[in-house]
């Protein structure tokens, strides 16, 4: 009679059934749980290289390209027309105008030197004269550039002690060189370092990290915090491994990676220094989610199992009253119940993805953002406009205003022109520091045109809360005929200095070559 009792029960093939779902299901769920394990560290390194590219490319690199461009406009004006010697020797308070005109277009260059073979020399702001300045021979400064040595490309000088000022500093240097190809003397910007790792400290990183500039010798240049100014911090044998221009380095010693960005002129490294404990902690805490997901999973799946095992019973009891009794009763049925408790992280890695092409003080595109848009239609051959903006006499509302107001002017003037564009499908890019690009996907100039005339008279007529605060912007725009990238840039760019030149608040097209 038990015989039969076991043949006819339910219980045991309902138990080896959800022993054997449960079984397989934890062993699905370790090995799923490692393999995202692993997929979020992967991912975090591919989120921590596009925040060191940004870094580097929208904030350090557009600053160099930035002085370095207007370095070497300035010293092909010196090279004409005798002006370095007119400036060094005939009227040097019209030299030294010239110079503060020029100190006052760079926000990051706290002084500026000009100098001719012989040794005569004019710094701008000026020097008070002093038993000291009246020994100083620029020709024995780092950044000037003799006969034997003269070339045309600008150079950057290691950090060395700044004659006046006892600091320690780095130059950006030029050959002033005439037409005819003679050395005349050398064009030299300061740089203030302290103002450039100011704005450091507005970078917002994906993760718990410091970032910094370092030269080939792992000494910084540029720190959000001045006190670690040509400190060591990144060792001799690791900076030998950074040999590609871009990548990430594990030190066993230290406990930390390394993200690295290399620039070529200077050539220093662009940082990011994340702490191993920081990555495990973060995908620790993304898989414990997952875990717990699965636990519960499990939980509900051995209650349904029970659950069963007492629903056939009750249908067994009610079949067996049915033959007793001749009453067909329906009995309660047991709905099939499956719960799915993967819990995935997808939205959270868009969601970095997004902060890894987005500017995060003004909302627009970054310059990552830029470079691939632009490249996807060239490839594509799509006609296109390019426009370049950049706010009319930003140092001087900084300096006035303090930086923070500064910053609220950048983001009122991007949130002008996503306003503007946005309807129209066009992107607007953070170009770099207060230059702002957009690309038109269109060969309409007129009305490419109109919508930057429109987003400049928005800003021309903003009231602002600072009393005296009035903000406009320059531009240059042109069309792109399947020249290389650089020279489309160097053609809008060229009508953007133009509208400076003409008074500003204005935008210019490019000529057609």
């Amino acid at each position: 009679m038990a015989l039969h009792s076991r043949k006819l029960s339910f219980t045991t093939p309902i138990l080896v059934s959800f022993a054997g779902i449960l079984v397989s299901f934890i062993l699905i769920a370790v090995f799923i749980t490692l393999s995202q394990r692993k997929e979020f560290i992967d991912d975090y390194h591919t989120i921590n290289r596009n925040f060191t590219h940004n870094l580097a490319v929208n904030y350090t690199g557009s600053i160099l390209r930035e002085n370095d461009h207007i370095l070497g406009s300035a010293a092909t004006f010196f090279s004409r027309n005798d002006r370095l010697n007119n400036a060094l020797n005939v009227d040097r308070e019209k030299g030294m105008q010239v110079l503060m005109q020029l100190q006052n277009l760079m926000p990051m260059v706290s002084s500026i030197s000009l100098a001719d073979l012989a040794g005569h020399y004019l710094r701008a702001p000026e020097v008070l004269e002093t038993d000291s300045s009246k020994t100083f021979d620029a020709r024995t400064r780092p950044w000037f550039v003799g006969q034997a040595e003269s070339s045309t490309l600008s150079r950057y000088t290691s950090p060395y002690i700044d004659y006046f000022l006892h600091h320690p500093t780095v130059t950006l240097f030029k050959p002033v060189i005439s037409p005819e190809g003679k050395l005349k003397g050398t064009l030299a910007f300061h740089l203030d370092l302290t103002s450039m790792g100011y704005t450091l400290r507005q970078m917002v990183a994906p993760v718990q990290g410091e970032f910094f500039v370092v030269e080939r010798n792992g000494k910084v240049v540029l720190h959000p915090d001045t006190g670690e100014l040509f400190k060591q911090h990144v060792s001799t044998a690791l900076m030998d491994q950074m040999t590609s221009g871009e990548g990430h380095l594990y030190d066993q010693k230290t406990g930390f990676w390394y993200y690295y960005y290399a620039l070529t002129n200077p050539e220093w490294f662009v940082v990011y220094r994340v702490a191993d404990r920081t990555l495990t902690d973060i995908t620790r805490h993304e898989t414990s989610i997952i875990a717990w997901g699965f636990s519960l999973a499990a939980i509900i799946i051995i209650l349904f199992g029970l659950y069963l095992r007492h629903a056939s019973r009750t249908v067994l009891m009610n079949i067996i009253n049915a033959i007793k009794t001749g009453e067909v009763n329906r009995a309660p049925r047991l709905e099939a119940m499956l719960s799915k408790a993967i819990q995935s992280n997808k939205e959270r890695e868009r969601d970095f993805v997004r902060q890894a092409t987005i500017d995060a003080l003004t909302g627009c595109k970054n310059r990552r953002a830029f470079d691939s848009d632009i490249a996807a239609l060239m490839n594509h051959q799509q006609p296109f406009i390019l426009a370049l903006i950049d706010i009319d006499n930003f140092k001087s509302i900084n300096d006035t205003w303090g930086h923070l107001s500064g910053d609220i002017v950048l983001r009122n003037v991007a949130r002008e022109g996503i306003q503007i564009m946005q309807p129209h499908d066009i992107s607007v890019y953070r170009y770099g520091g207060e230059e702002f690009a957009v690309i038109f996907p269109t060969d309409n100039l007129e009305l490419s045109h109109s919508l930057l005339e429109a987003w400049r008279a928005a800003v021309a007529s903003r009231a602002w809360r600072e009393e005296g605060l009035n903000v406009t912007f320059s531009g240059g725009m042109g069309e792109w005929r399947f020249e290389p990238l650089e020279q489309l840039i160097g053609s809008v760019d060229e009508a953007l200095y133009k509208a400076k030149e003409q008074g500003k608040n204005r935008i210019l097209r490019t000529s057609v070559r």
